[in-house]
């Protein structure tokens, strides 16, 4: 099977270099170096997210964009890291591995240091738990703390930490622990962004993103049914049902694109669609989103 990611070894590495600022003599020649830094960084990740055979995004996706749209960090969202040493069950590591993973994230992408770097611990030591500690290297730990005052390295390092996670899991065939992963990431970027929107308009950019997680939810959806005979898997496909009870009420609609072409004396408009989500629709999936990440973190 494809592989969902791919690690992005260099990503952290490359960001730190591109921080430096240019020297008064070579400033056009720094800036062109920043540049092609970043390019570089960013190449690996988009080349294999164009690949991916369940495009499940990573939780930084939807930090980047809830952070890009104004809404507040609220440190009390977070699940508590004290608590990690209470899950003890195979199928709840690998939910909260998943969630501490999204809160590190999320952390980071708002630059909360000290939160950053206590989060990274817990993915770390929960990774070990799960027979999956070789991912988080001491090197990253290194890395993490090294860069603790640059934040745009921060966001790059925790990225790192969950595709490192994704690419592990795959390669050594652990695809009911990636599942339950991906499904605690998911459910807890989703926790996060629900419950971070004060005012809600069903035409808002933020509400709007929200319904759009129907797709990534098909996704998802698909790739646990996909692995239902691994350990936990048949009961977290049984626990969301309410989820997808309300994402299935979720109606597309046809829109014309911004493309277009004439033939002859007609106008033609490409067609895309929108998913529709209303007021009383986002309460319902704020409401099973909550109801299930309370049961995921319980102990």
């Amino acid at each position: 099977m494809k592989k969902l990611f791919q690690p992005v070894l260099t990503l952290g590495l490359l960001f730190s270099l591109a921080c430096g600022e240019p020297t008064s003599q070579h400033e056009e020649d720094s800036t062109s170096k920043q540049d092609s830094l970043k390019e570089a960084a960013a190449a690996p990740q988009l080349e294999q997210r164009d690949k991916a055979y369940y495009p499940i995004p990573s939780p930084e996706q939807m930090f980047r964009f809830i952070s890009d749209a104004g809404l507040e960090y609220s440190k009390s969202l977070v699940n508590n890291p004290a608590v990690a040493s209470e899950y003890v069950s195979p199928s709840k590591k690998a939910l909260n591995f998943g969630v501490y993973t999204a809160d590190l994230a999320y952390a980071a992408a708002y630059q909360d240091i000290g939160l950053t770097l206590e989060l990274y611990k817990v993915v770390k030591r929960l990774g070990a738990e799960m027979n999956i500690a070789e991912m988080m290297t001491s090197e990253m730990m290194e890395k993490m703390q090294a860069n603790m005052q640059k934040p745009d390295s921060l966001e790059a390092i925790a990225s790192d930490s969950y595709y490192q996670a994704v690419d592990y899991l795959e390669s050594n065939e652990q695809n009911g622990k990636l599942a339950l992963m991906s499904l605690g990431g998911w459910i807890e970027s989703l926790y996060i962004t629900l419950n971070s929107i004060e005012k809600v308009k069903a035409d808002s950019p933020t509400v709007q993103r929200v319904a759009d997680q129907k797709i990534t939810f098909g996704n998802l959806y698909t790739y646990l049914k996909k692995n239902e005979e691994e350990t936990g898997v048949q009961e977290a496909i049984e626990d969301i049902k309410d989820i997808r009870s309300v994402f299935a009420s979720l109606l597309e609609e046809k829109t014309a694109s911004s493309s277009s072409s004439k033939q002859g004396n007609k106008m033609v408009f490409g067609k895309g669609s929108k998913i529709n989500m209303n007021e009383a629709q986002f309460a319902a999936l704020k409401k099973s989103i909550n109801a299930y990440r309370a049961k995921i973190t319980s102990n």
